[in-house]
């Protein structure tokens, strides 16, 4: 099984391409519209939840537990 190591370094766009059921998380606490903001896709996953005022560290896990139905 891979593991995930999704961390707030990582780009919004690594994250999503990798795990595309991470966008559920990105809509949930960001909007749907946030996929088309000028920054999605290159702004680190930090900066997006400061940007918004997001919990870095529960973001980060709601990723990760999205992110397990990507792998098989």
């Amino acid at each position: 099984m891979e593991e995930l190591n999704i961390t707030p370094a990582m780009t919004t766009g690594e994250v999503t391409t990798k795990w595309p059921t991470t966008k559920e998380v990105f809509s949930k606490h960001f909007g749907a519209s946030c996929f088309t903001c000028p920054a999605f896709g290159t702004e680190p996953i930090s900066l997006a939840c400061s940007m918004h005022g997001t919990d870095e560290k529960m973001f980060v896990s709601e990723l990760v537990e999205a992110a397990k139905k990507d792998v098989v």
